[in-house]
């Protein structure tokens, strides 16, 4: 059972990692965009700030739905394991009879 929580935690997320690439892709891209155009004529400009801060932002955003998948991935797989075992440690046995004892009538 060791061994399937261990390949439980490892499972990847194709797509959760694809995402964390494109935005660190992103950030880097927005990290060098905005240190190669920051001279003096652009640190007043609104329209270069308010496309930096989008690009860091959307890279942002995407990354932490990269990090959800992954987690999500891992649920599922660790819960999917939790209910297996659940229902293979504790068997309801309903064949169990029970003998009737007029013991306690006699008082």
């Amino acid at each position: 059972m060791e061994e399937k929580i261990k390949a439980a935690k490892s499972i990847t997320s194709w797509s959760g990692l694809i995402c964390k690439l494109i935005s660190i892709i992103g950030a880097l891209g927005a990290l060098s965009y905005g240190i190669s155009m920051n001279s003096k004529s652009f640190q007043g400009n609104l329209y270069f700030w308010s496309i930096f801060s989008a690009a860091i932002g959307s890279s942002a955003s995407i990354g932490a739905l990269g990090s959800i998948a992954s987690y999500t991935k891992k649920n599922q797989a660790l819960t999917a394991l939790l209910v297996e075992s659940t229902n293979s440690a504790s068997p309801i046995n309903l064949s169990r009879t029970y003998e009737y004892s007029d013991l306690n009538e006699d008082t």
